[in-house]
């Protein structure tokens, strides 16, 4: 398994099509979306997937960003666009991409947004579950949305009380 971690403008055109068709395959409702862009709201600035050496096979994008915390500044590392091709599920690929993400985190924080029935996931790989509102703008317009998923934060002392402001749309 090999681990490719690279800057969103030197990801190279083959690298992009590569992963669009494992974004489709795991997000099957947006697959006509990754058909043209292998990112969805944000896009990351990074990228990190772990490929069998023919092809991706586990991905996550990241984004630095400064969020509000209650009346905090804090910068995180956002993460997004997280998933493993459908196949390779429950054979460690997750557990391997977050032991790689720890490896290039700079980000005293991880932040990200999940759906329910993967916090599980999250939580096993020491992700924490953060309880403020999660606040986000749709920069197109204007419109400030409160997140109905759960939140989960990597990295120890995130400060408490909220809201929790992404100032952007979530990544």
């Amino acid at each position: 398994m090999i681990a490719t971690f690279v800057t969103e403008t030197h990801l190279t055109e083959e690298q992009d099509a590569a992963l669009r068709p494992l974004l489709a395959a795991a997000f099957p409702d947006r697959a006509g979306h990754f058909a043209l862009q292998s990112w969805w709201l944000a896009r990351p600035q990074w990228r990190l997937w772990l490929s069998d050496g023919d092809r991706p096979i586990a991905h996550l994008g990241v984004e630095r960003r400064r969020i509000g915390v209650g009346d905090q500044d804090v910068y995180v590392a956002g993460i997004g666009h997280v998933c493993t091709d459908p196949a390779m599920r429950g054979k460690g690929l997750g557990v391997a991409l977050m032991d790689e993400l720890r490896e290039v985190l700079t980000e005293r924080f991880g932040f990200l947004t999940c759906l329910p029935h993967v916090q599980g996931f999250y939580e096993a790989a020491g992700w924490v579950q953060v309880h403020a509102p999660v606040v986000m703008s749709n920069v197109y317009t204007g419109e400030r949305m409160t997140s109905s998923i759960p939140a989960m934060v990597l990295g120890e002392g995130f400060p408490e009380g909220g809201p929790i402001d992404l100032r952007g749309l979530p990544w």
